[in-house]
């Protein structure tokens, strides 16, 4: 099993190659060696496919902060009217 600094370096780099599908393409990675029998290497990708999306929550967590309406205009301040 792969440390836990390993497993996000594997995460960090599969979003870095394959951006939004980097998980689906880690599943198609499991399954195929899952289809091949290597099980012990397909519970490895699963685990990297959990790190892709921790990574992928904490993304969205950190952009849920931000507000979507515009900030309000500031008043002239010499008082003239537009």
């Amino acid at each position: 099993m792969l440390r836990d600094f390993e497993l996000r370096q594997a995460a960090l780099l599969m979003i870095r190659r394959h951006g939004t599908a980097a998980a689906v393409k880690a599943g198609f990675r499991a399954a195929s060696l899952m289809d091949n029998g290597d099980t012990g290497a397909a519970a490895i990708w699963v685990e990297i496919i959990n790190e892709i999306n921790r990574i992928r929550a904490g993304e969205r967590t950190a952009y849920s902060t931000l507000s979507i309406d515009p900030p309000a205009a500031a008043p002239d301040t010499d008082g003239r009217v537009a």
